[in-house]
C-alpha cells in the first residue's frame, strides 16, 4: 500500500539562508529558503491554514503558489485568507460549487446547516500589466548583476533605470564598465556628485557613485534604487475587476460577494483604502455646489451607481483586501474593508457582515466596526515576530 503524502506548502527541512530577497526572485522560493527570524513562523502559519482546506483545493492552491510566479502566489494567498477566515468564523463552505445557470464555478459557496447556499463568494486580484511584469523580470537580470559589482571599500551605487529594452542584454561587459568607472571616480565621489549613464543593448541605466561612507550590505553594490512609478487609479482598477467578475455567473439564486485583492501595491493608508473602495462602487469623486456650498459628490460611473441609477444589484457586497501578503495582517491601515450594497436585490447575510464595513445607515454611508481579521485567522500577536 502506497504511503500517503501530506500536502503542505512548505516542506519540513533545515534552512540556513540569511540573504535578503533578490530583485526578480520569486516570493515562494525566498519564503521557502529563508532562515531569518520570523520565517519559520510564517511557514507554519501558511501550512496550518492550508491544512484546513479540502485536499483537492489544497493541491490546486499549492501548485499555483509554488510554480505560478508572484502574481499567482498573491492571488492564491488571497483565496487562502478568505477561505480560512470564513471557516474559522464557523461557516460551512462548498469549494467551486455548481451554478444552475452557468458552466463556471465561483470560488466558494457559504451554506447553512441544511446545505442551502446563503452566499456565493468570488476572489479576484488587481495586478500589474503583463508587459510591465515581463519588463521587471528582464530588468532584474541587469539589477542583480550590477548589485554584485566589486567596488572600492566604502563605495555604493545609486541605480535608476532610464530606458528598458525588449530582452535582457549581456551583463558582464556592463558590470566591468561600472567597476572601472567606480575605481576611477572614487576620490571625486567623496566631495562631489558623480553620475554616469551606461548602455547595454537597448537598455540605459544611470548610476550615481557614493564614496567615503560606511560599507553597504555585504555583497550588495546598490545602496539606493529608483523604481518605476506612474499615475495610479486604484478605484478604477477595482471597478474594472468588479465588472469582469459580475458578469461571470449570470443570474444567481443567492447573495454574491466579490473579494478584490490589490496586487499593485497602490494603497498607502486606511483613508486611501476607504476612498478607493467608495469611488469604485459609487463613482469618481467630484466637487459639487449644493445650496451654495462646496461638497463632495460622485460621478454616475460607479459599479453600483451608474448613469441610470443603481446597477449590478446582484452583487451584494465588495470586500477589499489592501494587501495580498501576510506580514501586514496586524497593521490597522491594511485591515480589509467591506462595502455593503444598499440596492442589493439579495442583501448580504449577517454572517458575512462581521468585518469592518461601509454601509448605508438612514441614507448615509457610514463605517461600521467589525472583527479583527488577524484575530480570527489566529495570527500571533505581536506580528511580525519581534
Amino acid at each position: 500500500m502506497a504511503e500517503e503524502v501530506e500536502l503542505s506548502l512548505f516542506a519540513e527541512r533545515e534552512r540556513t539562508r540569511q540573504e535578503p530577497l533578490k530583485r526578480g526572485e520569486q516570493l515562494f522560493d525566498f519564503y521557502d529558503s529563508c532562515a531569518r527570524d520570523g520565517y519559520d513562523q510564517l511557514r507554519a502559519l501558511l501550512n496550518g491554514w492550508m491544512a484546513a482546506n479540502p485536499e483537492e483545493h489544497r493541491a490546486e492552491l499549492i501548485s499555483r503558489m509554488q510554480y505560478g510566479g508572484d502574481e499567482a502566489f498573491g492571488a492564491a494567498l488571497c483565496e487562502l485568507l478568505v477561505a480560512t477566515f470564513l471557516m474559522k468564523s464557523g461557516l460551512k463552505l462548498v469549494f467551486h460549487p455548481d451554478i444552475p445557470a452557468s458552466p463556471n464555478h465561483p470560488d466558494f459557496a457559504v451554506v447553512d446547516e441544511a446545505g442551502k447556499t446563503i452566499c456565493y463568494v468570488e476572489v479576484t486580484t488587481v495586478n500589474r500589466a503583463a508587459e510591465r511584469v515581463k519588463e521587471q523580470n528582464r530588468e532584474a537580470v541587469i539589477y542583480n548583476a550590477i548589485d554584485g559589482a566589486k567596488l572600492p571599500e566604502g563605495c555604493l551605487l545609486g541605480y535608476n533605470l532610464v530606458r528598458a529594452g525588449p530582452s535582457s542584454p549581456a551583463t558582464k561587459p556592463l558590470v566591468g564598465l561600472i567597476e572601472k568607472w567606480a575605481r576611477e571616480n572614487e576620490e571625486q565621489a567623496r566631495t562631489a556628485e558623480v553620475v554616469q549613464r551606461f548602455s547595454a543593448g537597448e537598455w540605459v541605466v544611470e548610476m550615481e557613485l557614493y564614496a567615503g561612507g560606511d560599507p553597504g550590505p555585504r555583497g550588495h553594490a546598490i545602496g539606493v534604487a529608483s523604481l518605476g512609478g506612474g499615475i495610479i487609479h486604484p478605484h478604477k482598477d477595482i471597478r474594472a475587476a468588479l465588472v469582469k467578475k459580475s458578469r461571470r455567473y449570470g443570474k444567481l439564486d443567492a447573495p454574491y460577494l466579490i473579494v478584490v485583492g490589490d496586487g499593485k501595491e497602490q494603497l498607502f493608508s486606511a483613508e486611501t483604502v476607504r476612498s478607493a473602495l467608495t469611488e469604485a462602487v459609487f463613482g469618481d469623486e467630484i466637487a459639487a455646489i449644493v445650496g451654495g456650498k462646496l461638497r463632495l459628490s460622485y460621478a454616475k460611473n460607479g459599479f453600483w451607481n451608474g448613469p441610470s441609477g443603481p446597477q449590478n444589484q446582484h452583487v451584494s457586497g465588495v470586500l477589499l483586501l489592501p494587501k495580498n501578503t501576510v506580514w501586514e495582517l496586524r497593521e490597522g491601515k491594511w485591515h480589509p474593508l467591506l462595502a455593503v450594497n444598499p440596492w442589493a436585490t439579495l442583501p448580504l447575510p449577517a454572517e458575512l457582515k462581521t468585518l469592518p464595513r461601509l454601509e448605508d445607515v438612514n441614507g448615509r454611508w457610514f463605517r461600521q466596526d467589525g472583527v479583527n481579521l488577524a484575530d480570527i485567522l489566529g495570527v500571533p500577536n505581536p506580528w511580525p515576530p519581534e
